[in-house]
């Protein structure tokens, strides 16, 4: 089966890659023109094409037979809405008006009809938009949709994950005000190539969840901290004591003139994907364990001298 695999070059996409050399898909990588390729596994074909030009998309899904698509601009929020929507919506028309089997696209847990999606999340309303070209329209071919939680794993050369890693790797003592509270539900990026395969192959069809178990900050730095080069110690503090006594003192550090800012930041919650109970570790393949997703991209960065 030839594969069409938008967002090739991206983390997700040359894990794919590298995970089809041991199947019988052919990958295709669609790579815009200024894009690097030097990075994609030896003998991968490549095709020129962009989600602003339909005349570039319905030359490179000549000779397809399933799509792929994982390229979107995740943190240029001007680039959002043409890209991932208006991008998607030239993609799928083309798709439909070529000889395509199935349709896999790459989603985000907030986008999912059973979790509260972020209103003010552009980049999340861009895909749910996206969802209702694939799901709101008859297709001639199978549509799949997956929707991953917070992804680890090697292979990550635009260093997103590297900020939570940093940190541990470089002090001896991790404690607040060095971060502040957040809960994630992380998973591996090989159960979302894994979930890929099983859509290819006919598997897995719908929508489709890659969930992991729901973990507290002190769970994530202390697991990061047992895989990181260094003998950093995470000391956790509990929220209440960030409340009631860090917030509290750097107020007032704050109006005396010690702090340049209040202390309103620390009372920060970030949430990393989590989900209801009953909708964890939810994936059509077996999964990988969470910690392992943390060692894994940890060695990635150790091997490339980052750490």
């Amino acid at each position: 089966m030839r594969v069409l695999v938008t967002g090739a070059t991206g983390f997700i996409g040359l894990n794919l890659l590298a995970a089809f050399e041991e199947t019988d898909h052919e990958p295709v990588a669609m790579v815009r023109p200024a894009s690097t390729t030097t990075r994609l596994p030896d003998g991968v074909d490549t095709v020129e094409a962009d989600l602003s030009d339909t005349d570039s998309l319905t030359t490179a899904l000549a000779d397809i037979d399933s799509v792929v698509h994982l390229a979107a601009a995740v943190y240029d929020t001007a680039s959002m809405a043409g890209t991932n929507a208006a991008g998607t919506e030239r993609l799928v028309d083309a798709a439909t008006r070529g000889d395509i089997d199935r349709f896999v696209f790459l989603s985000t847990i907030g986008a999912h009809p059973e979790v509260p999606t972020d209103a003010e999340s552009t980049y999340q309303q861009s895909k749910v938009a996206s969802e209702e070209l694939l799901f709101g329209r008859e297709h001639p071919f199978e549509v799949a949709a997956i929707y991953p939680t917070y992804i680890f794993g090697p292979r990550d050369y635009r260093l997103t994950r590297y900020e939570h890693v940093r940190p541990i790797a470089t002090n001896r003592v991790l404690v607040p005000p060095l971060y502040t509270d957040a809960k994630y539900n992380i998973v591996h990026v090989d159960d979302v190539v894994g979930t890929v395969g099983r859509c290819l192959d006919g598997e897995a069809t719908g929508r489709q969840l890659v969930t992991g178990p729901n973990l507290t900050n002190g769970q994530v730095l202390k697991a990061i901290a047992r895989h990181t080069p260094g003998k950093c110690r995470v000391v956790t503090v509990p929220y209440g004591a960030i409340r009631w006594g860090v917030k509290p003192a750097m107020d007032l550090f704050y109006r005396i003139g010690i702090s340049p800012v209040p202390g309103d930041g620390f009372l920060e919650r970030g949430d990393f994907g989590t989900v209801r109970p009953d909708l964890t570790e939810r994936a059509p393949v077996d999964q990988r364990p969470w910690e392992a997703a943390l060692s894994e991209t940890i060695e990635w960065y150790e091997a490339v001298g980052l750490l």
